[in-house]
């Protein structure tokens, strides 16, 4: 825990006599004029030194020391005024020194900001798995785009490695510059803005210590329907404190002359209910005193028409970002967790008491996709500990693993009372349909709130008022908001069959700057789909008997069996664009539905996706769509998809094409290949395959004998790597199909691959002297339909070696 801010240690007196003989020497340096004006500083106690000197009976610089051993012994209030001007007033200032004094001159301020941040870090750590370590949390670089409506939801970067950067590299020299976060909802966006903020109380991390520093969760300005101005929202709504208007307006107008010493950390620029609007980016300055709307304050920092210099950081979930296009130096997309970090959060969420379960638990979740996929995001991770806790403790030793949606209610909601989780289902989907994510007292049943408080289902925010603080609250994460939303819908008839239908629909990751702004997180519909599983049937009717449903039973049978329907219109549909197309197969997952999930690949046959990036969970959620067809043959088609090498461990057939998939990948796919029983064809074109690649899927590939299609073109494989493959093709029986063009290769590449043949013929020859030499040839070779050695550097000789071998293949069709 971290220790209390001690008030002495930045008291203005404290610090005004340390720095004495340098506050005279630069006293002294200045103009009479601006000496007149800090010795109006001089409260009424001592007027007689403002009389004396305005009289003429002596030079404003010889009452110098007077005015500052008045000010040492002044009380705090008046000592943090009278240095406030100095800053504002006086020339020649060092850095080093102008900071400090500005930093204790609010000192109210400063104290109540420093300990608000401290109290806000020990309520957001509070029972934290893992310590927050800057330098191990990985982020990869993202280029906001500029150029068209719908961006490039990928990492630009040629090479997957120059865009990862550890989260203290990502944040080094982001003074002075908008700096974007983004990441999926739970990947610890909050608490991580929160560290850095506790950090700073410190004199750690990347914002400087003399900066002001302030987080403003967007979610409260919600409630901000009024307008206001920077000094309202800086001291009504951000930092509530005592001090007179001439101390704030001080404070404020030290940061219009030097923004550069500001931080402002705007917390989920996606729960912002307020849209930028393109029109409203202009580049005339904002009136800091003029009271605006406080969206119009926020496109202020982010467009710096207000504060111009000052540091601002901003979180977002990835699908907003578009928003802040032209507006950002800098975006970062948090990356989920690896297996080893999952594996170390089940380890410390079962330490202790529990620590005999941790390996049992492990296994279960490592044994689990879904479940392993789930953990790649931090809050989802914990929330895959509480189910297995509560699983083990019950002696499940034969765990069914459930889907998401199942999770959801074995965690919180059965730890209070039935009638007050009805009441947090009907205020969570009210305020979904009012797009609401605060709630004051009055939204809630004192009991219901007093339960969901308690139960961690309901978090208290402080929230600014007309300069005081009032009780706000909010569920513990968007999520949480979104499956009590769901749950109602599956066990109240609130919501008609009719609305339903309405509303049921699938979303898209291609978002563009037209599209309608929502705070919410687009799972809602996820956890319906989850609910609509028949092992969730007895809980529903549980819950459904307490909202006063009469025959309970038919009544959740009907409402899952309309879901469903539902879900099968969409598995029909041939139109689905390829974001949709996930997020069907996301749906289907959740329904755990087999039917549905070999309707999807019925009508495509190839799923194929473009352009986004992938996490784990999506990988999970098609694989389980393509194992419902056995060893059908079905296809996934990558184009451009960014992903963690550790996404390939759910693939079974796949098509890579894009230069972000380079030896590294090839590396890790080579030891997943094996599994694939069923893999018919590989391709891995226009891609960055050298001969280490190529190397690395060759000894994956002697274990996959069902092949009948392989394509490296458009690579650089060079003659090694043609060697590498050659190498492998004996193995592969069933084998139609080669093309390895345009991989800047030799006429070696060429005798490498006669050669081979050659070699292979009579090895097999002398194990079995009946097969003709005629016969292994062919079994080697007359399957090849086409081959492929275009666009590389054969020369005369290379295409006379083809010529010359090319009889031998009598079932060749195509030559390339």
């Amino acid at each position: 825990m971290d220790e209390e801010l001690d008030p002495d240690d930045e008291n203005p007196n404290s610090v005004l006599a340390q720095e004495y003989s340098e506050l005279v020497a630069i006293l002294r340096c200045q103009l009479d004029s601006v000496i007149m004006q800090l010795i109006q500083v001089v409260p009424d106690g001592a007027v007689w030194l403002s009389r004396q000197t305005t009289s003429g009976s002596a030079a404003p610089s010889d009452h110098i020391e007077a005015m500052l051993q008045y000010f040492r012994h002044a009380n705090t209030a008046e000592c943090s005024n009278f240095l406030q001007r100095v800053c504002l007033l006086c020339e020649g200032i060092p850095m080093h020194l102008e900071s400090k004094l500005m930093s204790v001159a609010g000192y109210e301020c400063n104290f109540k900001q420093r300990r608000s941040l401290q109290q806000r870090w020990r309520r957001l750590s509070e029972g934290l798995l893992k310590d927050v370590q800057p330098d191990k949390i990985w982020v990869s670089i993202r280029t906001a785009n500029r150029t068209r409506d719908r961006p490039d939801q990928t990492p630009s970067s040629a090479e997957r490695g120059e865009s990862r950067l550890t989260l203290e590299s990502f944040l080094q020299g982001c003074t002075g510059k908008v700096t974007v976060l983004a990441g999926q909802p739970g990947s610890g966006k909050t608490l991580l803005m929160s560290f850095i903020g506790q950090q700073w109380t410190k004199g750690l991390g990347p914002i400087p210590s003399s900066h002001l520093f302030v987080l403003l969760e967007l979610r409260q300005l919600n409630l901000l329907s009024d307008p206001l101005s920077l000094s309202e929202l800086l001291f009504h709504h951000y930092l509530p404190t005592t001090g007179d208007n001439e101390a704030k307006q001080a404070v404020v107008d030290y940061l219009l002359s030097n923004p550069e010493q500001s931080c402002w950390v705007l917390d989920g620029y996606d729960e912002f209910q307020k849209k930028l609007k393109r029109h409203r980016v202009q580049n005339e300055r904002l009136d800091s005193e003029k009271r605006l709307p406080v969206a119009e304050l926020i496109s202020g920092l982010l467009s710096r028409r207000l504060l111009a210099g000052s540091t601002v950081l901003v979180t977002s979930r990835v699908r907003d970002v578009v928003d802040l296009d032209g507006l950002s130096d800098k975006v970062g997309q948090l990356l989920p967790w690896d297996h080893r970090e999952i594996k170390e959060c089940v380890n410390n969420f079962f330490s202790g008491k529990d620590g005999n379960h941790a390996a049992n638990a492990a296994e279960i979740l490592f044994s689990s996709r879904h479940l392993l996929a789930m953990s790649s995001l931090p809050a989802l991770c914990n929330i895959c500990c509480v189910f297995l806790q509560h699983s083990l403790h019950r002696h499940a030793e034969k765990t069914k693993v459930p889907g998401e949606k199942a999770v959801g209610v074995k965690k919180k909601p059965l730890e209070i009372e039935r009638k007050d989780l009805c009441e947090l289902s009907r205020v969570a989907w009210r305020g979904l349909e009012e797009s609401r994510i605060i709630f004051l007292d009055e939204d809630v049943p004192l009991q219901t709130l007093q339960s969901s408080v308690k139960s961690g289902l309901f978090s208290q925010v402080r929230h600014g008022r007309g300069g005081g603080v009032v009780n706000a609250y909010c569920f513990l994460h968007l999520t949480v908001q979104e499956f009590l939303a769901a749950l109602r819908i599956m066990t109240s008839s609130d919501v008609s069959d009719a609305d339903l239908k309405k509303k049921f629909s699938l979303k898209t990751r291609w978002t563009t700057k037209s599209d309608q702004k929502t705070v919410f997180t687009d799972s809602l519909y996820l956890y319906v789909c989850g609910l609509a599983s028949s092992d969730c049937t007895p809980a529903l009717e549980v819950v459904a008997k307490a909202t006063g449903l009469k025959a309970a039973q038919n009544w959740v049978q009907k409402r899952q069996a309309l879901v469903l329907k539902l879900l099968e219109a969409l598995c029909r549909s041939a139109s689905l664009t390829g974001p949709k197309i996930l997020q069907l197969c996301h749906c289907v997952q959740e329904s755990q539905n087999q039917q549905l999930a070999q309707q999807v690949v019925r009508v495509r046959p190839t799923l194929e996706l473009r352009n986004f990036w992938l996490l784990p969970s999506d990988i999970e959620a098609l694989a389980f769509v393509v194992n419902s067809v056995g060893t059908k043959g079905v296809g996934l088609d990558f184009g451009a998809c960014s992903m963690e090498l550790e996404c390939l461990d759910s693939l079974s057939r796949c098509h890579f094409r894009s230069r972000k998939y380079g030896d590294k990948f090839a590396e890790k796919l080579s030891s997943v290949l094996p599994r694939f029983i069923a893999l018919r064809k590989l391709e891995f074109c226009g891609a960055s395959l050298s001969s280490a690649g190529a190397a690395s899927l060759a000894s994956g590939l002697q274990n996959c004998p069902s092949v009948t299609e392989l394509n490296f073109s458009d690579n650089n494989l060079q003659d090694e790597g043609i060697r590498h493959i050659a190498d492998v093709l004996a193995k592969l029986r069933n084998l139609a199909s080669v093309k390895l063009g345009r991989n800047n290769t030799s006429l070696e590449a060429a005798e490498c691959l006669v050669k081979h043949v050659s070699s292979y013929s009579k090895t097999h020859k002398k194990r079995n002297q009946q097969v003709s030499t005629e016969y292994i040839i062919n079994n080697y070779c007359l399957l090849f339909i086409i081959f492929s050695l275009s666009c590389n550097k054969l020369g005369d000789k290379g295409l006379k070696k083809l010529l010359d071998f090319l009889p031998r293949l009598s079932k060749i069709q195509r030559v390339e």
